[in-house]
């Protein structure tokens, strides 16, 4: 797995999103996941942003299929994203703001600092200092260990 498809062009870090975690970290929490969701288990799957095929969850996301008709990478290279013009990525910010992370400010730092860095950061933000396991955006404990996570 390279890490840069865990790069969500929108902001969001892939490695802390609950389709790409659930599908690696056991049948038991796709089933749950899928259940909340209402689709099939088969449903939950994604090896990130950046590595989308034919059966993944990503596939057909609005801002994926904006920026591709547009020759964009990140929806911080589009115009309409400067001042929040953009209501596709003005709701997901919002979704994703009620569950405690900032996907704005995330773009701007993949932005300013470069894919490298940002993965590096993302990564150590979205790992359980208690297991050391990678967490999922929204979750107030760690679903490996059940601790709680505190986030700056």
């Amino acid at each position: 797995m390279n890490d840069s498809n865990l790069v969500g062009r929108c902001g969001l870090y892939c490695g802390a999103c609950d389709i790409y975690r659930a599908e690696r970290d056991g049948r038991e929490y796709v089933e749950k996941l899928a259940k909340g969701i209402g689709c099939g288990p088969d449903r939950i799957r994604c090896n990130g942003c950046a590595d989308l095929g034919p059966d993944c969850w990503g596939t057909g996301c609005q801002r994926i299929s904006c920026l591709e008709d547009k020759g964009l990478q990140f929806c911080y290279e589009c115009p309409d994203h400067e001042g929040g013009k953009c209501e596709k990525y003005e709701e997901l910010a919002r979704r994703y703001l009620e569950c405690g992370e900032d996907i704005r400010a995330s773009l701007e730092t993949l932005r300013d600092r470069g894919i490298e860095e940002w993965l590096a950061e993302s990564k150590a933000r979205w790992t359980c200092p208690h297991c050391g396991k990678p967490t999922i955006v929204g979750m107030k404990l760690c679903h490996h260990c059940r601790e709680p996570i505190q986030r700056p």
